[in-house]
């Protein structure tokens, strides 16, 4: 491990979800005329079927007076006086109506059929006119007082849409990464209460409320058109259900299950197919892990190589990491992902763009080489060599890594950290509730396992603080983890602090508050995934880059692909995909050469805005 690190500076105020709520916002969002005709039209619909009977009645009446005008009332009266009174259906029609509201001038009816309409037409057709305008009122006054009927009309004009059922954190989310990257959403929630109903509201969501195992709570959200669906609950049964039901009625549509159960979610996709369950502990895990052995890691690819970061940096002034993009890569073996220069402005990923001081650029490579980079990123080290070299101190050996809260999450991080700091020494401290069943994996496992309260010096002390490269306190309480980390912070004022937490608000608050740079929200970082796969059935990892979202995709190369004999440079300049890793014949280059050719039998392994590929 390096020596001990002098502390980042936090990362700024505002959360990822408020900058893209805010994008959203800025755009506008209206729901197009013909959207609104529609689903009016489809409301007043519902309005007259509900209210058909005293209508029915009414039009009974009218159309009574109607025809015996019509048929036999004008026809005796011309008779009689020898007339062609050239009656038609609309005025005898006019003249009904005159009955109806007492002002008509006709001569009363001899026969005992006209007496009877003559008499029961302003009496019945006034009683159902009245009915039917206090129904219909009635009714419109709900259509006021309950909006969520409205939104049940919006929803049934929408097709190639994603529903997400179940508006929590996860699928609130899911849903913003979703409208950011150009999809149409509709979203099922039990709760009209909940804290995140209004926001989307406002984004012209429509909301449908009700339980999404329910047949006809899912054909109002659309099912049979849309694209895919995300059962995003906090429940792994319910979400099975979900799932269940809206194959039996939509047997094409793509769906995603949110699984809390490791287990559960692999026997799932052995049911439901590749890419359709994604355990959040799974999902998440890499990226605490990468982040407990680097800095400045936004998210991480797990493959079978091993881990692959992602970082953002900012160029330094005279930095190393400055010049040609091409060259940079093939230097620090990392590549490009987004490129923005000061005044925030998107450059091309081209060979040929260089790289200067201020812009901000998203990479991903190996956690090694994104240490380098983030390194040796300092001010003027490009001509360093000029200047005397400065006497560094070289301080204690940093050699452990603290792990709190032997959940799922942090079981998963220790069995990464293992596989990929073989030579780091693993710390875990677990409260006197943790399974036995942990508890001997650990042991098995070499891990060094405290017991006790990680709030406490005394139990830090033992673990090794003064000797700790960094501390992940993993547990699924947001407030126990800031404690943890204030606490370790208290004795060791550079620790590198990896933190779980739910909300990426609370995350970016406190990097402002305390100065912790790496706190990570596992919903935040769920939610690329959910989203890409009810997008795309055969996406793998994802994650959102401003705007987009962007998605690994594996290619087995056969004779006839249009991969085949094309340079990995080639395949971002032409179609933007970026070869993460090629694998061949039992080998694997992770990242591949820039000049390297695909070959017949090869497995490509894509990552690309998910739009595009």
């Amino acid at each position: 491990m390096p020596p001990r690190p002098a502390p980042t500076k936090p990362r700024p105020a505002t959360s990822e979800d408020e900058v893209r709520l805010e994008r959203l916002r800025g755009r506008r969002r209206r729901y197009s005329f013909w959207r609104l005709l529609w689903a009016n039209l489809r409301d007043d619909g519902r309005l007259l079927k509900r209210a058909w009977f005293p209508l029915t009645a009414l039009l009974l009446v009218l159309s009574s007076g109607t025809l015996y005008l019509y048929w036999r009332y004008f026809p005796q009266h011309c008779q009689a006086d020898g007339s062609d009174c050239g009656i038609d259906l609309a005025q005898a029609l006019y003249e009904t109506l005159q009955l109806l509201i007492f002002q008509s001038g006709l001569a009363f009816p001899p026969d005992a059929v006209g007496r009877l309409l003559f008499f029961g037409i302003p009496l019945l057709g006034l009683f159902f006119l009245l009915q039917s305008a206090i129904d219909l009122s009635r009714l419109i006054f709900d259509k006021s007082a309950n909006p969520e009927i409205w939104q049940i009309a919006l929803a049934r004009t929408f097709s190639n849409h994603i529903i997400i059922a179940g508006l929590g954190r996860v699928g609130y989310r899911t849903a913003l990464q979703l409208l950011d990257s150009g999809y149409e959403v509709v979203v099922i929630e039990a709760n009209w209460a909940s804290e995140f109903v209004a926001t989307l509201l406002q984004l012209k969501v429509p909301v449908v409320l009700g339980d999404a195992r329910d047949p006809q709570i899912l054909r109002q959200a659309g099912a049979t058109r849309a694209r895919g669906l995300i059962a995003a609950i906090n429940d792994d049964l319910l979400n099975i259900e979900i799932v269940l039901t809206a194959r039996r009625i939509a047997p094409a549509l793509q769906t995603v299950l949110r699984i809390y159960n490791r287990e559960l979610d692999a026997n799932l996709e052995r049911t439901f197919g590749p890419n359709t369950a994604f355990c959040i502990s799974m999902l998440s895990a890499p990226t605490f892990a990468a982040a407990a052995l680097s800095r400045e890691i936004v998210q991480v690819i797990n493959l079978p190589e091993g881990l692959l970061g992602i970082s953002e940096l900012t160029v330094a002034p005279e930095s190393s990491f400055s010049g040609f993009v091409r060259s940079i890569e093939e230097q620090y073996g990392v590549r490009i992902l987004r490129h923005r220069d000061q005044q925030g402005r998107e450059r091309r990923a081209g060979f040929m763009q260089q790289l200067a001081a201020g812009d901000v650029v998203l990479m991903i490579g190996r956690l090694e080489n994104l240490e380098r980079v983030r390194l040796e990123n300092i001010p003027q080290s490009k001509t360093g060599f000029l200047r005397p070299l400065a006497t560094r101190p070289t301080g204690p050996t940093l050699n452990s890594v603290i792990v709190c809260g032997m959940g799922q999450v942090g079981l998963h991080v220790i069995r990464l950290l293992l596989a990929n700091a073989p030579h780091a020494e693993i710390v875990a401290i677990c409260t006197p509730e943790t399974p036995a069943r942990i508890m001997t994996e650990m042991k098995q496992l070499g891990v060094r396992v405290i017991k006790g309260d990680a709030r406490q010096p005394q139990v830090l002390a033992e673990a090794g603080l003064e000797h700790a490269y960094a501390l992940a306190s993993l547990y699924s309480n947001d407030l126990l983890n800031v404690q943890v980390g204030m606490a370790a912070r208290t004795q060791r004022p550079d620790l590198h602090l990896v933190l779980r937490v739910f909300s990426d608000v609370l995350a970016e608050r406190l990097a402002v508050l305390f100065g912790i740079n790496t706190a990570y929200s596992t919903s935040a970082l769920a939610a690329p995934a959910l989203a890409a796969a009810a997008i795309r059935y055969d996406v793998g990892y994802a994650f959102d880059v401003g705007e987009r979202i962007f998605a690994t995709r594996v290619f087995q190369v056969a004779d006839g692909d249009a991969l085949l004999g094309q340079r990995v440079a080639d395949l971002r300049e032409a179609r933007g995909q970026l070869v993460i890793c090629l694998r061949r014949g039992g080998a694997s280059l992770l990242p591949p050469s820039l000049d390297e050719c695909i070959q017949l039998g090869d497995e490509v392994v894509v990552v690309g805005d998910i739009r595009r590929n």
